[in-house]
């Protein structure tokens, strides 16, 4: 479940990245121009891949709720937390794109 997880993180950040950046050139973004472009889409097309590091940590936080098993630090605590990341990276990229409409 946890690679499952993981996959779709990185699945939605690559296809969130791509569909930005993809509308941004569509609309003629370049440099001299960005002040035409909404903020938070232009921030998330230039900082993107630093977004790579959410599905990271979370792998790590995942395999160290493996190996506690206790309360929030449980399976079912790296579940929900993992699925809470993939809707707020769905979210994000869908309202950065939603704003170049």
């Amino acid at each position: 479940m946890i690679i499952s997880i993981a996959l779709t993180q990185f699945v939605f950040i690559s296809l969130g990245i791509l569909a930005v950046n993809v509308l941004l050139k569509a609309g003629g973004f370049a440099q001299n121009v960005e002040s035409s472009f909404p903020d938070f889409t232009v921030w998330m097309a230039s900082q993107s891949l630093w977004f790579f590091i959410i599905p990271l940590a979370w792998i790590a936080f995942a395999a160290l709720c493996d190996r506690v098993k206790r309360g929030f630090l449980s399976e079912s605590g790296a579940r929900f937390t993992g699925v809470a990341i993939v809707i707020g990276i769905f979210a994000a990229y869908f309202r950065a794109c939603l704003l170049l409409l």
